[in-house]
């Protein structure tokens, strides 16, 4: 990479409302080291870069093609973990609240079942509308940027599918911090992980973000106008 570049800011002079879009998926690019302020997330194409994104998709989400990458994409914005999360949180709603205990006692022989109700009971009144949604919606945006570096989305393909997500996200939260919460509380519940511990290395990120001054997350206002998608 152009050693310019690597240390230049929105290189590419992406709109406001692009940027917002790519903070979408933030927290997992933090988690991964990588750019917020570039299409690309490593800020170029190279051919190891694209190597490199090709073996990982194949190994973590199974997907190879096209058409695996849009059936991805179709499935985190018309379902996604959210769905599952939002029948439980439903369920026990319907439900007092020593009857909670007890289902979620009567499931010791089922930690992974056990830990999902736990988590859907700690977070529902937190997250009563929205759900996990964040987490699918993320990992959307994620899938996008990896989509178009390794040339299985056209760059304009991924742009309208980031803008789209990016209106529904921010419908659905009022903050950057609620849509983290958001997040985290879907990969506890993905990683079937209740623990104290996970939760709270978690949100250390989500604090990270929150709290550094150059973070997209302070930079870019939740309220931004988004109707501006282009350069």
């Amino acid at each position: 990479m152009d050693n310019n570049r690597a240390h230049t800011y929105n290189p590419d002079n992406l709109s406001d409302a692009q940027l917002w879009g790519l903070g979408v998926s933030s927290l997992l690019t933090e988690m991964n080291g990588k750019r917020h302020d570039t299409l690309y997330q490593s800020g170029v194409r190279s051919e190891k870069v694209i190597a490199g994104l090709k073996h990982m998709m194949k190994r973590d989400w199974g997907i190879e093609s096209r058409e695996e990458y849009l059936d991805m994409l179709e499935w985190l914005l018309k379902e996604g973990h959210n769905h599952s999360y939002m029948q439980i949180q439903n369920h026990l709603n319907a439900l007092s609240e020593s009857s909670i205990s007890a289902l979620i006692a009567a499931c010791s022989h089922d930690t992974d079942r056990q830990n999902c109700l736990k988590i859907v009971r700690n977070y529902r009144h937190t997250l009563r509308i929205g759900g996990i949604g964040a987490w699918d919606d993320g990992r959307y945006v994620s899938i996008c940027r990896w989509g178009a570096t390794t040339g299985v989305l056209t760059e304009d393909e991924a742009w309208e599918k980031i803008h789209q997500v990016a209106l529904r996200v921010q419908k659905s939260y009022d903050s950057w911090y609620s849509f983290g919460l958001s997040y985290i509380a879907g990969r506890q519940y993905w990683r079937k992980d209740a623990s104290e511990f996970f939760a709270k290395d978690a949100m250390e990120m989500v604090r990270g973000l929150t709290g550094d001054s150059k973070s997209p997350w302070n930079s870019l206002d939740w309220n931004l106008d988004l109707s501006n998608n282009s350069r």
